[in-house]
Order: C-alpha cells, then structure tokens, then sequence
C-alpha cells in the first residue's frame, strides 16, 4: 500500500472514532432528533454477544430511531438531558482495503445522576458498528448494541429493556 492510501486509512479512522464519540455527545445533551440524523443510512438495534442481530431491528428510518430512543430514554430538568455520560472506550476501528467501508467494536459505560439518583454506572455493553463513506462523508451502516449488566435504570429507562 502507498503512503497515500495508508493516510486515507488515517484518516478515515479518526473521522469513525469521531463519529462514534459525537453519538455520545449528544444523547448525553438530549438532541435524539440529532442522534436519530446519525442513524439514517444504518440498521439500529440490539444483538448478541457476537454482534448478531436480535428483536426487531429499525432499518434506514430516522424517524423510528426517534421514537425509540423518546420511548425509552427519560429526560429531567430544563433543557431536557437524560443526565447521562456516556463513556465509550476500547475503540476499535478496522478499514476496508478500498476505505470505504469499516467496522468498529466499542465499550459503553453509561453513568447517571440526577437529582434523586446519586452518580453511578447503570449500563455497561459493546456498540457493533459498520460505516460507510456516503458522498464522501462517513456514516453509520450498522449500530448494534450488546447490553451486558445493568445498574439502577429507573432514572433512565421509561419502560424494561427487551
């Protein structure tokens, strides 16, 4: 590979972390219309511990990923936040040889406080991501999650997790 694909490569991967890192963003700000945007090429949805798909997943439809995310996620105070820090580590991003297409496998960590709720983590898990470069832009394809534990939801979740 030439130095020009290898800086494409470069490139392209920090414009993923910064992706998956502005997810964080905002929903810890509230902006599920924004976060929904994120999600307009993607198929969203839960999986297994391998990254298979489980339950119904929402395919390219922004729209739905609003109402699920309004569905489930509480808001308090003014501005509405769901005052939440969602800490997403051990990113690993992989590139396509033709870097259009990559994969990322990521660690949450969502820590909640709020005014009845001391600071704690209420949910650990995996994101499986795929991206795509759309129009010369990086978007998502694919966000799975693999929620693994659970804390204290009931500051965060309007109804039980499937």
């Amino acid at each position: 590979m030439d130095l020009q694909h290898n800086v494409e490569r470069l490139a392209a991967t920090e414009a993923i972390r910064d992706l998956i890192y502005q997810y964080s963003h905002l929903i810890d700000r509230g902006e599920l219309t924004v976060v929904a945007e994120l999600f307009a090429d993607a198929t969203y949805g839960q999986c297994d511990a391998n990254g298979i798909p489980i339950g119904g997943l929402i395919d390219r439809d922004p729209a739905a990923v609003l109402r699920a995310n309004e569905s489930f996620v509480q808001m308090h105070g003014n501005p509405p936040t769901p005052g939440t820090k969602h800490v997403i580590t051990n990113v690993r991003v992989s590139v396509a040889d033709n870097n259009i297409e990559a994969s990322a496998h990521s660690y949450i960590t969502v820590l909640q406080g709020t005014d009845e709720l001391p600071l704690q983590p209420i949910l650990i898990g995996r994101y499986f991501d795929t991206f795509g470069c759309i129009d010369g832009r990086w978007r998502f394809t694919q966000r799975l999650c693999r929620i693994d534990r659970t804390g204290d939801l009931t500051a965060h979740a309007r109804r039980a997790l499937s």
